[in-house]
């Protein structure tokens, strides 16, 4: 084997080695990911919807929920967004 195609197999080799490493990053970080999970009661103009959401941490997993509840009971951009902005009645986190 001449020392050109040791070269380029040693690359492959090296190639690959990184290649599994990122794919090993890439599946701790999705599986960590969620580890938080809030349960979020919102309530506008007499609708009220709660909803259970992950997140990293803890507010992000808030944020979540509450967004989930404010689409299903808000009724317009206008809604949403004062929806967004109201309290939760409930907030529950694990």
């Amino acid at each position: 084997m001449t020392d050109r195609r040791r070269r380029i197999r040693r690359a492959g080799w090296i190639a690959f080695a990184a290649f599994l490493a990122l794919a090993g990053a890439l599946v701790v970080s999705t599986l960590r990911m969620g580890e938080e999970r809030c349960e979020v009661t919102m309530v506008m103009n007499g609708r009220e919807a709660t909803v259970t959401a992950r997140g990293a941490t803890e507010p992000d997993a808030i944020r979540a929920a509450v967004t989930g509840a404010c689409a299903r009971i808000a009724q317009g951009r206008t809604q949403n967004i004062l929806c967004l902005d109201s309290p939760p009645r409930a907030v529950r986190c694990e």
